[in-house]
This record gives structure tokens, sequence and C-alpha cells, in this order.
């Protein structure tokens, strides 16, 4: 961080690891120069340096964004929260959080779990005139292998019923596994990135990234190659549209994203800024696949 061009920077992107934030972040405050960071959700810095963006969005801020996306979609739910078993307790915060969120906007919510998810104990949790939302208490791919089949059998006994299945980020790794079943159960989730390699945009960015570095793109969560472009492109059309005064026209960067959304808020009057943008991921029962952007 010596070199003098350092200084006169407009924009650094990084670091990579969480524990050079600190560092940099200083070195960006003393110079003015904003400090987009685009990994680590965690530490401080955002809270009392103003040249921050943090585009992984804190777990906090994350979960009370879902939680209001999720009550203003589904004001008239029933929802059944269901415990596989599976030994995770990744989720428990969100859950506790939002059964909170329920129970303060007067939607009616209950529990099953282990053994007792059965197709008949499933019916007897529904309401035939409610939609019937079915949210696992963990995000693995082994509490989705041993609940999906007994939703499956109850949603085709009971065709009358209206059931919806609401999970996690991660989901969208185990699509390959499961697609008919989220198909056919009405499934969301949510995230704030999530791209469908079929969208023209995604098709047409993975093939000029194989003509440049002669590889495709890791198959990772969040893809890191459009992660990258989607960060650079809205930062970089930002600064030639706006100069200096982005900070103040960040809601108007006009950039449609391949895969992460971009809603910057500053987190008080004397810190940076942080993404505040989540979707859902909406898999149709007529086989669409729908990003609800709730903007």
């Amino acid at each position: 961080m010596d070199r003098s061009e350092l200084k006169s920077m407009d924009i650094i992107f990084g670091p990579a690891h969480p524990d050079q934030v600190k560092p940099v972040a200083e070195f960006a405050r003393k110079n003015n120069i904003r400090l987009v960071v685009p990994f680590t959700s965690k530490g401080s810095e955002v809270f009392n340096n103003p040249a921050i963006y943090q585009i992984n969005t804190p777990q906090s801020y994350l979960y009370s964004e879902v939680y209001e996306h999720f009550t203003r979609k589904f004001t008239t739910a029933n929802v059944i929260f269901l415990d596989a078993e599976d030994g995770d307790k990744d989720k428990a915060d969100f859950i506790k959080g939002l059964k909170e969120e329920l129970k303060s906007k007067h939607i009616p919510f209950t529990g099953l779990k282990g053994e007792n998810i059965t197709p008949e104990s499933l019916k007897g949790v529904m309401n035939p005139t409610m939609d019937n939302v079915f949210i696992p208490t963990s995000g693995t791919n082994v509490a989705l292998i041993k609940l999906l089949p007994q939703l499956i059998v109850t949603s085709r006994d009971n065709p009358d019923y209206r059931m919806q299945l609401f999970g996690y980020p991660e989901w969208q790794t185990y699509t390959h596994d499961h697609l008919a079943s989220f198909y056919e159960l009405d499934t969301y989730f949510y995230s704030s990135f999530y791209t469908n390699n079929l969208f023209p945009e995604a098709v047409q960015f993975s093939s000029a990234y194989r003509k440049w570095y002669s590889k495709d793109m890791l198959n990772s969560f969040p893809k890191y190659g459009m992660l990258g472009f989607d960060t650079g492109y809205f930062f970089l059309k930002g600064l030639s549209q706006y100069g200096n005064k982005l900070e103040d026209k960040l809601d108007k960067v006009a950039v449609t994203p391949i895969q992460t959304g971009f809603k910057f808020e500053r987190v008080n009057n004397w810190g940076g800024f942080i993404n505040r943008k989540v979707f859902f991921v909406h898999f149709t029962k007529d086989f669409e696949l729908i990003k609800l952007d709730f903007e």
C-alpha cells in the first residue's frame, strides 16, 4: 500500500481475505478512496468508515429484508416449520427471527419434526382456505432429501390444498437434484444473488468468459466471475455517470446485473454503505422460473 499512485485511486475493489479489510479500509479512509468489499459480510469497519461499500449483506440486515418480503408476499399464510432433525443448526437465528416477525404480523405458524413428518400429519396442520407455506429449519440437502418425498405425497393426495415450499440461497446448488420437486411444490427461496444459466445475458457472459480465459467459471455459490463483473460494472458505470456525486445517485445507476442485485443504504451518519438487495426465486407449478424483485 506504499505505492504513491494508489493514493489517487477513485475506487479499490477487495481485499479477498477478511483479515485484510481493516488495514485497506484505513488506507481508503485516509486517502478518501471508495473501498468495495465483495466477499466478507462480517467485520465492523462499515459502521464507522464512510468510504466502505459492503456487497455481501450482513446476516441481520439480510434476514430483516427477507422477513419483510416474506410477510408482504404471504400475508394470508399458514406457516409450517419442518425440522428434519439432520443435526444442522445453521438457520436457528433465521427461524427464531422469522417466528418473531410472524407473531408480530399475526400470521399463524406451527411445526413438525423428525418421524412425525408424514403425509397424514402434514395434512393435519394444513388449512384448506390459506396458503400453506412449509419451511425447513435447515438449509442442507440432507434435510431436503428427507422432506421432499413426504411433501410430494401430501401435495398429490390433496390437490385442493394450496402448498408452497420456502427456503434458502444454497438451494440453488441443489436445483439439479430436485428441479421436478421444486416445480411441483411451488417452491421459493431467498437470495441476494442468483442467475438462471439459460438467461441470454448469462449465456453470453459465460461464453465470453470461456473465450477470454480458455476455461469455464467454477460452479461456486455465488459465481465469482459474475460477481466481479456485476460489481465492477455497477461502480464503473456509476462513476462515469456521476463522478464524485455517486454517493447521492446510487439509486439512479441503471444496470441489469447478471447475478448480484444492488440496493445500497448508508448504515449511519458516519458509516459506509451495505447492500440490502434480496429477491425471491420462484419455481412455479407451470414450470416457470421467476425472479421476484420487491422494489
